[in-house]
């Protein structure tokens, strides 16, 4: 019985110090920007999801492609119908990994290079891309920059508007995680 009893506290302490390393929110912005001389092209989202788990150095988002808004409706139509194709591709991904390691106790602010897969429309590349982190007592703050090109990720631009959309797509991502709490 008292064997029983330890088992479970040691568990339970395992467990608890895992959620101690995760810090996550539900309320990450991404924003790209497609925009060209001809055309602004903006959207935003501030519904992504992403965690880090700071004794692993491992992080992870994901973002409804529904929940980009834009300036204007048809822009968003075209978005989600033609271009990402929401109803069968419904989210863009990442996992990845920070590359450097990072006193999470310093809270200074530390660039480093994430290394991960980004999956978007149906195609997983592997990227690469600089992150600022800025540990915190009770928060971790992130931002980073992702440039990617739509023929990347299988998305075809028609050549009617092929003058109105950026080669190069600009993806900016801000996050503040709280610690995970069970």
């Amino acid at each position: 019985m008292i064997k029983s009893i330890l088992l479970i506290c040691f568990v339970a302490l395992g467990l608890t110090s895992v959620a101690q390393s995760l810090y996550i929110t539900k309320d990450a912005k991404i924003n790209f920007n497609s925009s060209t001389t001809v055309e602004d092209i903006v959207a935003e989202s501030n519904q992504a999801t992403t965690i880090i788990d700071i004794d692993k150095n491992v992080i992870k988002f994901s973002v409804l492609t529904t929940s980009f808004k834009f300036r204007r409706a048809l822009m968003e139509e075209h978005f989600n119908e033609n271009y990402i194709e929401s109803p069968k591709f419904p989210k863009a991904s990442f996992t990845g990994k920070i590359g450097s390691p990072i006193d999470w106790k310093n809270e200074k602010t530390v660039s480093v290079d994430v290394t991960g897969s980004l999956t978007m429309h149906g195609v997983n590349k592997e990227i690469t891309f600089k992150a600022n982190i800025t540990p915190g007592k009770s928060k971790i703050s992130a931002s980073s920059e992702i440039v990617v090109t739509p023929e990347s990720f299988n998305i075809q631009i028609p050549s009617a508007v092929r003058d109105k959309i950026a080669k190069e797509v600009t993806i900016k991502i801000e996050a503040v995680y709280a610690p995970y709490q069970q």
